[in-house]
Protein backbone atom coordinates (compact mmCIF):
# COMPACT_ATOMS: atom_id res chain seq x y z
CA UNK A 1 0.00 0.00 0.00
CA UNK A 2 0.81 3.42 -0.54
CA UNK A 3 0.14 7.01 1.44
CA UNK A 4 -3.34 7.11 2.28
CA UNK A 5 -5.61 9.56 0.13
CA UNK A 6 -6.93 11.74 2.66
CA UNK A 7 -3.09 12.14 3.29
CA UNK A 8 -1.57 13.16 0.56
CA UNK A 9 -4.64 15.13 -0.53
CA UNK A 10 -4.90 17.25 3.29
CA UNK A 11 -0.75 17.91 2.34
CA UNK A 12 -0.85 19.09 -1.20
CA UNK A 13 -4.19 21.30 0.14
CA UNK A 14 -1.56 22.62 2.84
CA UNK A 15 0.90 23.01 0.23
CA UNK A 16 3.65 22.14 2.66
CA UNK A 17 6.46 20.20 1.39
CA UNK A 18 7.21 17.15 2.91
CA UNK A 19 9.29 13.42 1.31
CA UNK A 20 8.15 10.47 2.07
CA UNK A 21 10.57 8.01 3.36
CA UNK A 22 10.56 4.07 2.76
CA UNK A 23 11.43 1.32 5.25
CA UNK A 24 10.74 -2.17 6.47
CA UNK A 25 7.42 -3.53 7.55
CA UNK A 26 6.68 -2.11 10.91
CA UNK A 27 3.90 -2.69 13.40
CA UNK A 28 4.16 0.31 16.18
CA UNK A 29 5.65 4.07 15.74
CA UNK A 30 8.74 3.14 17.80
CA UNK A 31 9.41 -0.28 15.34
CA UNK A 32 9.14 2.72 12.35
CA UNK A 33 11.49 4.83 13.89
CA UNK A 34 13.90 2.24 14.26
CA UNK A 35 13.55 0.90 10.71
CA UNK A 36 13.39 4.62 9.30
CA UNK A 37 16.66 5.37 11.56
CA UNK A 38 15.26 8.76 12.84
CA UNK A 39 14.80 9.46 16.63
CA UNK A 40 11.28 8.24 17.99
CA UNK A 41 10.85 11.68 19.72
CA UNK A 42 10.41 12.74 16.08
CA UNK A 43 8.12 10.54 15.48
CA UNK A 44 4.46 11.97 16.13
CA UNK A 45 1.98 8.85 17.09
CA UNK A 46 -1.68 8.89 16.52
CA UNK A 47 -3.83 7.90 19.45
CA UNK A 48 -7.72 7.98 19.26
CA UNK A 49 -9.99 8.27 21.54
CA UNK A 50 -13.61 8.62 21.98
CA UNK A 51 -16.27 9.00 24.58
CA UNK A 52 -20.26 9.63 24.24
CA UNK A 53 -19.29 13.28 22.90
CA UNK A 54 -16.92 11.81 19.88
CA UNK A 55 -13.61 11.12 18.95
CA UNK A 56 -10.60 13.21 19.91
CA UNK A 57 -6.97 12.06 18.21
CA UNK A 58 -4.05 12.87 20.54
CA UNK A 59 -0.86 13.32 19.02
CA UNK A 60 2.55 12.78 20.64
CA UNK A 61 5.98 11.89 20.33
CA UNK A 62 6.54 7.94 19.83
CA UNK A 63 9.23 8.39 22.57
CA UNK A 64 6.09 8.79 24.86
CA UNK A 65 3.14 7.70 26.13
CA UNK A 66 -0.38 9.64 26.76
CA UNK A 67 -1.25 11.12 30.07
CA UNK A 68 -4.74 10.56 30.13
CA UNK A 69 -4.81 13.15 33.40
CA UNK A 70 -3.70 15.63 30.82
CA UNK A 71 -5.94 14.87 28.43
CA UNK A 72 -9.30 14.64 30.83
CA UNK A 73 -7.76 18.47 32.18
CA UNK A 74 -7.45 19.64 28.49
CA UNK A 75 -10.61 18.40 27.38
CA UNK A 76 -12.78 18.67 30.41
CA UNK A 77 -13.63 14.89 29.14
CA UNK A 78 -13.46 12.30 31.85
CA UNK A 79 -14.52 9.17 29.76
CA UNK A 80 -12.34 9.21 26.93
CA UNK A 81 -10.68 5.87 26.09
CA UNK A 82 -8.94 4.49 23.66
CA UNK A 83 -10.39 3.52 20.38
CA UNK A 84 -9.43 -0.45 19.53
CA UNK A 85 -7.70 -0.77 16.96
CA UNK A 86 -10.04 -3.52 15.39
CA UNK A 87 -12.50 -0.42 14.98
CA UNK A 88 -10.33 2.32 13.80
CA UNK A 89 -10.97 1.14 10.01
CA UNK A 90 -14.68 3.00 9.43
CA UNK A 91 -13.18 6.63 10.33
CA UNK A 92 -9.49 5.61 8.54
CA UNK A 93 -10.86 3.84 5.41
CA UNK A 94 -7.73 4.61 3.20
CA UNK A 95 -5.07 3.34 5.87
CA UNK A 96 -3.93 0.39 6.72
CA UNK A 97 -5.03 -1.05 10.38
CA UNK A 98 -2.72 0.25 12.88
CA UNK A 99 -1.17 2.87 10.68
CA UNK A 100 -2.71 5.24 11.75
CA UNK A 101 -1.65 8.98 10.70
CA UNK A 102 -1.97 11.83 12.76
CA UNK A 103 -3.69 14.10 10.90
CA UNK A 104 -7.21 14.27 12.70
CA UNK A 105 -7.70 17.54 10.95
CA UNK A 106 -7.86 15.40 7.38
CA UNK A 107 -10.34 13.10 9.25
CA UNK A 108 -12.68 15.91 10.72
CA UNK A 109 -11.63 14.67 14.34
CA UNK A 110 -10.80 17.07 17.42
CA UNK A 111 -7.16 16.82 17.93
CA UNK A 112 -4.71 17.92 20.35
CA UNK A 113 -1.27 17.71 19.66
CA UNK A 114 1.89 17.75 22.29
CA UNK A 115 3.80 20.84 22.66
CA UNK A 116 7.39 19.01 22.65
CA UNK A 117 7.04 18.23 19.05
CA UNK A 118 6.66 21.86 17.95
CA UNK A 119 10.41 21.88 19.00
CA UNK A 120 11.38 19.61 16.54
CA UNK A 121 13.21 21.17 13.37
CA UNK A 122 12.38 17.98 11.60
CA UNK A 123 8.53 15.55 12.34
CA UNK A 124 8.01 12.12 10.85
CA UNK A 125 4.71 10.56 11.11
CA UNK A 126 2.88 7.41 9.88
CA UNK A 127 1.39 7.88 6.06
CA UNK A 128 -1.31 5.51 6.21
CA UNK A 129 0.74 2.37 5.76
CA UNK A 130 3.50 0.31 7.60
CA UNK A 131 6.38 1.17 5.52
CA UNK A 132 5.91 4.69 4.28
CA UNK A 133 7.35 7.71 6.57
CA UNK A 134 6.15 11.14 5.81
CA UNK A 135 8.92 13.68 6.61
CA UNK A 136 8.19 17.30 6.86
CA UNK A 137 10.28 20.70 8.19
CA UNK A 138 8.70 21.17 12.50
CA UNK A 139 7.27 24.36 10.96
CA UNK A 140 5.23 23.39 8.04
CA UNK A 141 3.78 20.45 10.85
CA UNK A 142 3.15 23.21 12.87
CA UNK A 143 1.11 24.95 9.85
CA UNK A 144 -1.32 21.52 9.57
CA UNK A 145 -2.04 21.93 13.18
CA UNK A 146 -2.73 25.89 13.40
CA UNK A 147 -6.70 25.30 14.59
CA UNK A 148 -5.80 22.66 17.39
CA UNK A 149 -5.06 22.86 20.85
CA UNK A 150 -0.95 22.56 21.67
CA UNK A 151 -0.53 21.34 25.02
CA UNK A 152 1.53 19.05 27.55
CA UNK A 153 -0.07 15.59 27.12
CA UNK A 154 2.71 12.64 26.85
CA UNK A 155 5.12 11.15 29.56
CA UNK A 156 7.98 9.22 29.40
CA UNK A 157 8.01 5.77 28.71
CA UNK A 158 8.61 3.98 32.49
Amino acid sequence: MTMASTVSQFLDDHSVSYRVITHSHSATSRETAHAANVREDRVAKAILLRDSQGPVMVVIPASSSVDMRAVHDETGRNQLEMVPEGELGSTFPDCELGALPPLGPAYGITTLVDSSLGRCDTVYFESGDHEELVAMDGRDFDQLFSGCRHCDLSKDWP
